[in-house]
């Protein structure tokens, strides 16, 4: 199996997602998000209670979907290991939050963010682990 082409094509979806809710997060919070028949900020619940909590809404989010967003083009035009690095680290750490979060806060709905949003977070590590492990096997 080429692992190459394989986490390329992996980054390109990881890509491909990063921009679209970096633009949806920005520009398009309360029009209709994708397939969910909610806003951008009704599917992940956020509300604003106020105050500075409109500029969290944007901040926290956008974050995370820009530095994937970086490290996805970073590694697919250089192919620097230290950009799949920064990805296994960046995405080891959301998932880390994840499971804090569900053991603290609990309950979790299943709806169509959990299958499509948190779900997937359970995922993203794991294959950027395995994927980062063959890559520098092969090397």
């Amino acid at each position: 199996m080429n692992y190459n082409k394989f986490l390329n094509l992996f980054l390109s979806f990881l890509l491909i997602n990063s921009s679209l809710l970096v633009i949806y997060s920005v520009f398009f919070p309360d029009s209709t998000f994708l397939f969910f028949q909610q806003t951008y900020l009704e599917v992940l619940a956020i509300a604003d209670t106020g105050g500075n909590g409109h500029l969290n809404l944007l901040t926290y989010p956008l974050s995370l979907y820009l530095m994937c967003t970086f490290g996805c083009i970073q590694y697919l035009r250089t192919q620097n290991i230290f950009y799949l690095n920064f990805l296994t680290v960046l995405w080891t750490i959301v998932l880390i939050s994840r499971i804090i979060s569900l053991l603290v806060i609990g309950n979790v709905q299943i709806d169509l963010y959990f299958f499509f949003g948190i779900l997937t977070e359970f995922f993203i590590a794991p294959i950027h682990i395995y994927l980062r492990s063959k890559i520098i096997k092969v090397s």
